[in-house]
């Protein structure tokens, strides 16, 4: 049975990453059955190696559903951009920043170095991981938060720069928004079984997604960055799009009643 839970947060996390990227995509690429679930097989594949291998199997199994929620989708967002960057062949005429790498914005012409890096970031995102070193005080969560939140700008303005400049402000803002919450997960540490710092890292980096896409996405509606300014929107998805927010809505109410179940039921500390 805790397996089928931790299935299902699976899933609906990765549900969750579809709805913003459908919400986002569909003006400029309608609604595309076909993709629109990819998060979700992308969930499912990393849940599997999580919970049956001895590398991580003990330390995933004592997460709580909450921690489990962001974790999965802390991991597949950071492979989700590795897939785009490294091993995806697409046209990118119609990207403003292209899905595809580039070398601090120079085109990267071999496939060979190209899918050749990709699977060595790979190996490294599972590898942080393995890092064992256990978080238990107030300030090495807040550390680790605004950590995480640094190594999440620092992809971005790799990616973004080249193209649109680098914007300090925006570069701290994952950081300073992950250090604010901080106290939520902190609360949330089980201190019979604390969480150790690489999966922490990547439990923060689900966090941080999942609460700034909301803001950009549903929120401030920004039209997606990432195509150029000049394609051609599809009027009938930006007036039809609003049901994926709802169902975003859903799961993030869920996800609350979750987190304040699994914080009630945590022992009192002495």
């Amino acid at each position: 049975m805790d397996l089928a839970l931790r299935l299902a947060v699976a899933l609906i996390a990765g549900l969750y990453t579809s709805l913003w990227g459908a919400f986002k995509d569909c003006p400029y690429e309608g609604f595309k059955p076909r993709t629109f679930p990819r998060s979700v097989y992308f969930h499912v594949a990393i849940f599997l190696p999580l919970c049956v291998l001895p590398l991580f199997q003990s330390r995933f199994l004592s997460l709580g559903l909450v921690q489990t929620f962001f974790l999965i989708m802390g991991i597949e967002r950071f492979l989700a951009e590795i897939y785009k960057g490294f091993f995806r062949t697409e046209d990118q005429a119609k990207y403003f920043v292209p899905s595809r790498i580039t070398f601090f914005g120079r085109h990267v012409a071999s496939d060979l170095l190209r899918h050749g890096a990709g699977v060595v970031i790979v190996a490294a995102v599972f590898a942080v991981l393995l890092i064992r070193v256990e978080v238990t005080t107030w300030w090495g969560y807040l550390a680790v938060a605004y950590g995480s939140g640094l190594i999440v700008a620092l992809g971005g303005a790799y990616k973004d720069a080249p193209f649109e400049g680098f914007k300090p402000l925006k570069f701290q803002r994952s950081a300073v928004v992950l250090a604010a919450f901080s106290p939520l997960f902190y609360l949330l540490g089980d201190p019979r079984s604390p969480v150790c710092l690489g999966m922490l890292v990547y439990i923060y980096g689900g966090f941080e997604r999942y609460a700034v896409e909301y803001y950009k996405t549903y929120i401030q509606r920004n039209m997606s960055g990432k195509f150029r300014p000049d394609l051609a929107r599809i009027q009938y998805w930006i007036q039809h799009r609003e049901p994926f927010h709802y169902a975003a809505l859903v799961i993030m109410l869920g996800v609350a009643l979750l987190y304040y179940h699994e914080v009630s039921a945590l022992p009192t500390v002495p």
